[in-house]
């Protein structure tokens, strides 16, 4: 049988895709090693980076990836000039390095939609600038200052002494072959086949329920008809349901252990991402991981990456200090990130983030919760500490001292809770100012079978997940506390927001008014509670989720179906939508209208821009988002203005005559009639220098011109006042 060449190609280039990207991280790992040892550098790792590089050359050469190929050829002659003795080791070395492996990501990112290299417009620079360090090392090495330079008899013994490295080319090549022993024999299968078989495994469930429901009925029968024959099948059905299950449930468990990883999976990257951060930011930033050997099912930890992500920037961007204001505040100059990972009695996995750096404001969650309608003052004073800065995870809530294009705006923390909650996991928060934050993530190993309790509302039946109830409890009209448009419980000494399930679901019918006690379930979503009615809980329920599809994605509070008893379709409630809806909607009663009522008056906002072009487009820009606008030409007219009108904000450009935006946002905050003001920095200078400064000027937000939209403009102006 003849071979497609262009299928064999196609295999070919997926089998190198998945290698190289397991080279690039072995590369970036080593990397790093050397770069914390400059002192002394470890010979193995040298060895192991350059290695990797060579292997991944060689496997780039034979699926004719010629720039791929080109690029590690230069960074193979750089190695193995260090570990040869020829050339040093020098900081300056590992930017272009790191550089180099992020291109070779970048050049490989297109490989499986088009089989090709990217073009990168500087690949040519890349090569010059490799080609540069490489004979600066060497040069370094041949009679100026001497750095970090691996002994060559070290280096020899421990490239020859093992009689295992007698044929090192031989194993380079293996490296890209699939691994084969005697003991434990592997093959590669792509994860889309992995995952379908998964899928069409956890049916299998639905055949269980539909069984189970076959024999509720036949035992129905039995006990009225009383037959032996009846009896002795039902006999028979109900063994040979005990033996399906078990057989379904260890088919499931073993397919799910196929799409098992390690947590290092994903947390092999950020050391690199710190690193590069706290340069960025002139800081000295230490990683410590432990614990990434814990598997955990492979889609659980892809939508995991982000949310990871994010709150370790947060830890390494907002949580740790500079280096000088750490030695102020009596700290050692360098910070510190720990990550951990460990597994829970209760079989989930417990995921640890921590800094030691300033904490969270605590004073400035709650103001801004409270400015955005999440509590009230009244709430806020009852809340225990731990409660307050858990407030984080709300939407709109955010303890940053300056907005900027990239944080500040509340949204990232509220999204990572969400996408954690979706998980069937939750994230909690402790906070001590000053000493540092600790982020604690409880999340499943797998995605575990899907259990909810069936309830009625009206005519109509939901499924609610049992991961989010608290409790269930009778409700009786005595038990019900109002005020205005609101209604709650006390349970367990707690306030609790209670509202109708069939309501909240859009449904026309409310609960039934003629019974005396209704039955309630507490649901939580990663800290927020509220209490939901409903006619009747009818039974609990395992099954597995189907997505609504595409033509239905925009249906909101609903998950997906169930497929339950004899094949009916039952939708799945979004406790985590159906929440936030909830909360928003008691957020949002008669009480928030009359404040809305006495502040109908526009709202004015000065811009301070000495461009006309640039201050035609902000004044429109403002004034189409609903406010009244002045303009003054510099500074000096600006503060001119400011102290003959009466404005809610200021919008102002840095660099201007007579005055710049420093200068004024410092006078504006210096006096005791305007330091309330927020003042909003428009600008073209997009630098971290820049963005302290005005910071330090007492700026409330920055806005960078260059990735400037006029939505960012006006939600921030609309966030500060």
């Amino acid at each position: 049988m003849a071979i497609n060449q262009d299928d064999l190609l196609k295999e070919l280039l997926e089998d190198f895709r998945i290698e190289a990207e397991e080279h690039l991280v072995s590369i970036s790992e080593g990397l790093l090693k050397l770069e914390n040892s400059l002192d002394s550098p470890d010979i193995s790792v040298l060895e192991s980076v350059y290695r990797e590089t060579h292997s991944l050359k060689g496997a780039a050469r034979a699926v004719n990836l010629t720039d791929t190929e080109k690029l590690c050829m230069v960074m193979e002659n750089i190695m193995s000039s260090i570990k040869n003795g020829e050339a040093v080791i020098f900081e300056s070395l590992f930017d272009i390095m790191y550089k180099s492996v992020d291109s070779l990501r970048l050049m490989l990112s297109s490989l499986k939609e088009t089989g090709k290299e990217k073009r990168i417009p500087n690949f040519q620079q890349l090569i010059k600038n490799l080609e540069y360090i490489h004979k600066v090392s060497l040069e370094k090495e041949g009679g100026g200052k001497k750095e970090s330079k691996p002994a060559k008899k070290e280096l020899k013994r421990v490239l020859f002494d093992n009689k295992n490295d007698e044929n090192i080319e031989r194993d380079e090549n293996k490296d890209s072959a699939p691994v084969i022993s005697s003991e434990h024999e592997t093959i590669r299968v792509s994860v889309s086949k992995l995952n379908k078989i998964l899928d069409q495994t956890e049916d299998l469930i639905a055949i269980k329920s539909t069984l189970a429901f076959y024999k509720t009925e036949l035992e129905s029968i039995n006990f009225k008809l009383a037959d032996d024959r009846l009896s002795n099948l039902y006999g028979d059905l109900t063994r040979f349901i005990r033996v399906a299950n078990r057989m379904v449930d260890d088919l499931i468990l073993d397919v799910k252990s196929t799409l098992l990883l390690p947590f290092s999976t994903i947390l092999n990257i950020v050391p690199r991402m710190v690193r590069d951060l706290a340069r960025e930011k002139d800081k000295e930033i230490n990683v410590e991981i432990t614990g990434d050997h814990f598997l955990i099912d492979k889609r659980i930890l892809e939508e995991l990456k982000d949310p990871l992500v994010h709150l370790i920037r947060n830890c390494a961007d907002h949580g740790i200090e500079s280096s000088l204001q750490r030695e102020r505040s009596g700290k050692g100059k360098n910070g510190k990130i720990l990550i951990k990972v460990s597994k829970e009695a209760d079989a989930k996995l417990s995921l640890l983030i921590s800094d030691d750096g300033g904490g969270i404001k605590v004073d400035k969650v709650v103001n801004s919760a409270i400015k955005n309608g999440i509590i009230d003052e009244v709430r806020a004073s009852l809340l225990s500490d731990d409660e307050k800065v858990n407030l984080i995870f709300s939407s709109g809530v955010s303890s940053s001292e300056m907005i900027t294009e990239i944080s500040g705006r509340g949204l990232g923390m509220a999204i990572v809770a969400e996408k954690i909650s979706n998980l069937g996991g939750s994230v909690h928060v402790k906070s001590q100012e000053g000493k540092g934050t600790t982020f604690i993530i409880k999340i499943p190993q797998t995605i575990a079978t899907f259990r909810a309790l069936l309830v009625r509302c009206g005519e109509k039946q939901f499924l609610i997940p049992t991961l989010f109830i608290d409790k269930v409890v009778g409700v009786s009209p005595d038990d019900i506390l109002t005020s205005g448009h609101r209604a709650s419980l006390i349970v367990s000494g707690e306030h609790i927001g209670l509202v109708d399930l069939g309501l909240s679901l859009g449904l026309n019918e409310t609960s039934s008014k003629d019974v005396k006690v209704l039955p309630a379930l507490i649901l939580n979503s990663n800290g927020k509670k509220m209490a939901f009615k409903v006619d009747e809980i009818l039974e609990e329920i395992e099954g597995i989720i189907k997505p609504l599809g595409s033509q239905l994605k925009s249906i909101k509070k609903i998950t997906g179906v169930t497929m339950v008893g004899n094949g009916i379709l039952i939708p799945v409630v979004n406790v985590s939508e159906l929440i936030e809806y909830a909360v928003g909607g008691m957020n949002s009663g008669s009480d928030k209208i009359k404040i809305k009522g006495i502040t109908e008056q526009k709202q004015r906002v000065l811009i301070v821009e000495d461009s006309i072009t640039v201050r035609s487009m902000l004044k429109s820009i403002v004034e189409s988002a609903g406010y009244e606008t002045e303009v003054a030409v510099d500074g000096v007219d600006g503060y001119n203005k400011l102290t003959d009108g009466n404005f809610d904000a200021v919008v102002t450009d840095i660099e201007m005559p007579n005055m710049n935006g420093f200068e004024l946002t410092s006078k504006i905050k210096g006096d005791k009639k305007f330091s309330d003001i927020p003042v909003i920095l428009v600008t073209t200078l997009e630098s971290q220098k820049d963005m302290q400064r005005g910071l330090e000027a007492g700026a409330n937000a920055y806005i960078v011109k260059g990735s400037f939209e006029k939505s960012n403009l006006t939600d921030t102006i609309r966030r500060l006042i």
